[in-house]
């Protein structure tokens, strides 16, 4: 094979601008002893730091100013969880279902469910409606109700003209 066509077969040209080495300067194969070697070198590295270190932590021992860490007794909230649990649906049920004022002064009480949606179901859409509200006219010139003598905001004066 002549020398011009030694860097690239097909054409007949050596492409030496590009940087192609001509057939045969390189080895067609990869060194694979090299390869394992550091491959092998790398894992055992790892192991025998991995275990000085593990060997290092356990000989260590608590120095002075280190205390052991104390273990606290779990709280004790409750003695019997389940008694508690059934006092309280017990009381929450005798609230549902039983009559007690809320505010005597007022007429607030409190009724059962069940009762309460008989009577409303008693009433029917009436029960429903809104409450009647009186209707409130302001008195002529009161600017529907705000006092004369407090203005609402921005409704003073302009700025740059003030009282003459």
């Amino acid at each position: 094979m002549s020398d011009a066509a030694r860097g690239q077969l097909h054409t007949g040209v050596h492409d030496d601008v590009v940087g192609h080495a001509p057939p045969g300067t390189e080895a067609p194969d990869i060194r694979l002893k090299p390869l394992l070697l550091t491959g092998l070198f790398i894992v055992g590295f790892t192991a025998v730091t991995v275990g000085g270190l593990r060997y290092y932590y356990n000989r260590q021992s608590l120095g002075p100013l280190v205390q052991a860490a104390r273990v606290f007794p779990a709280p004790r909230l409750q003695q019997s969880p389940a008694a508690d649990l059934a006092a309280m649906l017990k009381d929450q049920r005798a609230k549902l279902d039983g009559y007690a004022w809320i505010d005597r002064a007022n007429g607030i009480a409190r009724m059962p469910i069940a009762e309460a949606m008989r009577r409303l179901a008693a009433r029917g859409n009436a029960a429903y409606a809104a409450p009647l509200q009186p209707e409130r006219t302001p008195t002529l010139g009161s600017r529907g109700g705000a006092s004369s003598g407090v203005l609402s905001p921005g409704a003073g004066p302009e700025p740059g003209k003030g009282a003459r």
